[in-house]
């Protein structure tokens, strides 16, 4: 089932010209933080996530970007991403750049939880540090 959604997504990104590129993977324990860090028009910016809670398939994320706080339910089964715009600066012939967390899995013997992230509409103005 997840080949078939990766494939999905590569052909949805393809035939509608959505440029997306894979930033990375990372398996996170409870409340352990990950930063990135984004060059965003010109300023360098940080966007934290972590995750607090998982019971009944649905796993509890919070995200910071740009000093804006995040709460997202992630389920496991559906409805399985979360979506932060990294610029308000939209034109016609460049759509607002954003980044998409998807999750992938959750260890009940490990109690960590496994997430892709990718970073979608990026140009010149968005960079990945």
């Amino acid at each position: 089932m997840r080949y078939i959604m990766r494939r999905l997504l590569i052909v949805f990104c393809i035939i509608c010209g959505v440029d997306a590129e894979f930033l990375g993977e990372v398996v996170l324990k409870k409340d352990e933080l990950k930063s990135i860090e984004l060059f965003v028009e010109d300023s360098k910016k940080t966007l934290t996530f972590r995750w607090t809670l998982y019971k009944d398939k649905v796993l509890i994320t919070h995200f910071k970007y740009d000093g804006i706080p995040y709460q997202f339910s992630l389920y496991k089964d559906n409805a399985n991403s979360a979506k932060i715009t990294l610029s308000n600066a939209n034109s016609a012939n460049n759509p607002n750049p954003y980044i998409i967390f998807y999750f992938v899995h959750y260890d009940d013997d490990l109690k960590e939880a496994k997430f892709r992230y990718y970073i979608f509409n990026f140009n010149s103005n968005v960079g990945v540090m």
